[in-house]
């Protein structure tokens, strides 16, 4: 409840901008948008369903509460998308990846189809009281959801392997392939410490290609991984990739690494999904 108080408050500050100047500037798009994604990446970083579903559904209605569409003002749109994305990618997550994961174990995020501002001619404006109490309606509705799918999401977060048996005459039903988490009771370790301590072991590892330093490639390469449950590295996947040669030492870099100390739910072990940025930078 504190969450989606927070949110109505951000919502109104929001609002108060968009009335004294028509549209925000994009120096307070850009930072509504850093806020949502840190709000999204202290939410997982503590294992918070509840503020987890409370920002990604303050990102679904950010366009709302803004004054700002992909009609009218593209350019502000823009802003928020890539400080939105840049703000995750830069500690490791990817929101689609949280999604699907969510989804998976029954949890749905309610969404606000940000919506697109319709205008009478090309030089008139859709009022801003038009847009907030849109926007206020949409909130209302992520609220009644959101507290409908409280007791829900609590169950559907523990052990989605444990399924209810189903007997069969003839022949026992297939069991359901395992759900890598991405909130767990106690999260994986790697040698002793977190995922920081991790980032530190790919930075004292990694090789930078000469070639690629030769063309002046780089970036932030992005990769998603399981800890498995005996602690093993499995499923290392490309997300985002940079330059060719680039792209292979990260994964290679990953791959390569030792064993973590694996997650648990319900005093069980489980698969974890982490979302992993490797920086590239020429010195």
């Amino acid at each position: 409840m504190k969450k989606v108080l927070s949110i109505v408050a951000t919502v109104a500050t929001l609002f108060a901008i968009a009335s004294c100047n028509g549209k925000p500037s994009a120096e307070q798009v850009q930072a509504a948008a850093v806020k949502n994604a840190t709000d999204l990446v202290e939410a997982v970083a503590a294992n918070n369903v509840d503020n987890i579903k409370a920002a990604l559904s303050a990102d679904a209605a950010a366009f709302a509460t803004l004054g700002i569409s992909e009609e009218k003002t593209p350019e502000l749109v823009e802003v928020y998308n890539d400080s939105y994305e840049n703000t995750l990618e830069d500690n490791g997550i990817v929101k689609s990846a949280i999604l699907e994961l969510l989804k998976k174990r029954g949890i749905e995020i309610p969404v606000v189809e940000k919506p697109v501002v319709k205008a009478e001619g090309e030089a008139e404006e859709a009022p801003v009281e038009e847009v907030a109490d849109s926007a206020s309606k949409d909130l209302n509705v992520l609220k009644e959801a959101a507290e409908e799918a409280a007791d829900k999401a609590i169950e559907a977060i523990g052990d989605y392997s444990a399924q209810i048996e189903k007997e069969e005459e003839v022949e026992e039903a297939p069991i359901p392939e395992a759900i890598p988490y991405i909130i767990v009771e106690e999260k994986p370790t790697f040698n002793g410490g977190n995922a920081n301590d991790f980032t530190k072991w790919i930075n004292s590892n990694i090789n930078y290609p000469q070639g690629a330093q030769d063309r002046g490639a780089q970036g932030r390469v992005v990769i998603n991984f399981k800890v498995g449950t005996d602690g093993q590295i499995k499923d290392v996947v490309l997300v985002k990739g940079v330059d060719p040669e680039i792209d292979a030492e990260a994964l290679r870099v990953i791959k390569s690494a030792p064993a973590w100390t694996p997650g648990k739910q319900n005093g069980e072990p489980v698969e974890v999904s982490y979302t992993c940025p490797v920086v590239f930078k020429i010195q």
